[in-house]
């Protein structure tokens, strides 16, 4: 197999791997960086031509020594440019210039990406993700923190606390004692902000990554972390050395810690976030691996990995599954109305010719289709609609987040019209898809309008213009009523009226 290219495109630097796949294994061929200076984009939205031109040339300059190596497969992604209002103006510079096409990735993206990077290396040393794990990735530009529950991701939240970030916004502050001290009661909110929107009080791990947190280990361990190794660094070495620093002058935080100004200041915000969130959340140490974002776009590299923006339908359910956990939703209901779904699908796929990635998108749907409830029960479909639309869901690409959105508002009331802008935007191909699976979930959903499980088996059959559900139940008048207020979307995709059949009695 040919090598391989994979790019970061940060606040401080472009990265780079040039890598062989073989089977489960990768070697990295050349490890590239090339320096850039997006820290000021970060408060200013804009990027500076002088910028734009030092992406240029780092990228010019990866994809030649990646093309002397015969590299014909890339990947780049950006994270520094969320918030750029001109970053389609350096994506197009890079895709005419150095035939790149720089994606510029999601916080819930760039989160799977680290979660892929931790779930190989675990692989390869062994490194236990039992019980919950938090996984923070301290960068220039903010900091991602993903839940892992028994190795799935199943939460992501973003926070604005990045090395870069901070440093510029305090730049007038830098050499004022004071500078410290905010810094620290900034990380001690930061810290209280996101363990208030994760779904647990306690974890039992914190594994934190970054390349200024690599470089805070070694400060403090007095020697590089190992190459492939899960390094600990215990919380009472990361205070110890917080509380030694603090009061010092840049000058001398500097020259103790052996680096310029600019760097040794960096420091201080990673070591007070880890500081905080160990004493938040009781660890008494900290787990340093050793991977980048390159990693993570390696691992999707990898035979049997689900590719940019996926995750396996296992973790993408337990992320609904939190969902439904995180609005205080019935979720023996929930499972329930998903199961009758499946069954749906699975039946009538001679009739909407979906496949197994529509099925995921279904489930998820049945799962989430009621959270809405938590804000309003009288308008909880649209309710619904919102809090997905509004959530940081890794491994669903965004149209696929609109998907979703669209099927679990139409489980109920009104079926797609001309107005509803939400799923008019849509593309055609998508249109049909989300109609589709809304009327299975409205079936569902009808089968199920007790919400006490009754019917736990069905069969379909079309029998002329009639789509036949035999129920495993004798007593059926209320979902025959329910299910004939629910079937007008199926009718109107299906051409198939929707009888239910009870079971014949014996």
């Amino acid at each position: 197999m040919s090598p391989v290219c994979v790019i970061d495109c940060g606040t401080s630097a472009v990265r780079a791997f040039i890598a062989e796949v073989s089977g489960e294994s990768t070697r990295v061929l050349e490890d590239i960086s090339r320096p850039v200076d997006l820290a000021s984009a970060l408060l200013t939205g804009r990027l500076r031509r002088e910028a734009m031109d030092s992406v240029e040339s780092a990228i010019a300059g990866i994809v030649a020594a990646a093309h002397a190596y015969g590299v014909e497969r890339f990947r780049a992604v950006a994270t520094s440019l969320r918030e750029v209002l001109n970053a389609d103006v350096l994506i197009e510079r890079l895709r005419t210039q150095t035939g790149i096409d720089l994606e510029v990735i999601a916080s819930p993206e760039e989160a799977r990406l680290y979660f892929e990077a931790v779930r190989m290396l675990s692989r390869r040393c062994g490194f236990d993700l039992a019980g919950d794990s938090l996984l923070i990735e301290i960068g220039g530009g903010g900091s991602c923190l993903s839940l892992v529950r028994d190795g799935k991701m199943v939460h992501a939240v973003e926070e604005h606390y990045g090395t870069h970030r901070l440093h510029e916004q305090f730049r007038g502050m830098r050499d004022s004692m004071d500078y410290a001290v905010s810094i620290d009661r900034l990380a001690q909110g930061a810290v209280r902000a996101v363990l208030g929107r994760l779904p647990v009080a306690k974890v039992d791990r914190l594994v934190v990554t970054g390349g200024v947190v690599r470089r805070l280990f070694t400060l403090i361990i007095g020697q590089e972390p190992a190459a492939d190794e899960i390094q600990v660094l215990e919380a009472r070495l990361v205070a110890g050395w917080y509380e030694r620093m603090q009061p010092l002058t840049p000058a001398q935080r500097a020259e103790r810690c052996g680096l310029d100004t600019d760097r040794a200041a960096m420091l201080l915000p990673a070591a007070a976030l880890i500081r905080h969130l160990c004493e938040r959340t009781g660890a008494s140490s900290i787990r340093v691996p050793p991977i980048t974002l390159r990693d993570g776009l390696m691992a999707d590299l990898l035979p049997g990995a689900e590719g940019p923006h996926h995750l396996g339908s296992s973790h993408l359910l337990a992320e609904a599954r939190q969902l439904v956990a995180r609005y205080h939703g019935d979720l023996a209901y929930a499972e329930h109305t998903a199961a009758l779904c499946c069954q749906l699908f699975d039946q009538t796929r001679e009739l909407h010719g979906l496949g197994p990635r529509e099925r995921v998108l279904l489930e998820f749907s049945a799962l989430v289709h009621d959270i809405g409830a938590y804000i309003n029960v009288r308008n909880r479909h649209k309710h619904t609609m919102y809090l997905i639309e509004s959530s940081d869901l890794a491994g669903l690409t965004t149209e696929e987040q609109d998907v979703v959105a669209q099927v679990a508002r139409y489980h109920r009331k009104s079926v797609p019209e001309p107005h509803h802008t939400g799923f008019t935007v849509l593309p055609r191909r998508l249109r049909v898809v989300v109609s589709t699976l809304a009327a299975l979930l409205r079936i569902a959903y009808a089968l199920d309008v007790e919400r006490c499980q009754r019917i736990r088996t069905l069969r379909c059959e079309v029998r002329g213009r009639d789509l036949l559900i035999h129920v495993d139940r004798r007593q059926v008048a209320l979902e025959r009523w329910a299910v004939a207020g629910k079937s007008d979307l199926f009718s109107d995709v299906f051409g198939l009226d929707v009888r239910v059949v009870p079971r014949e009695e014996r």
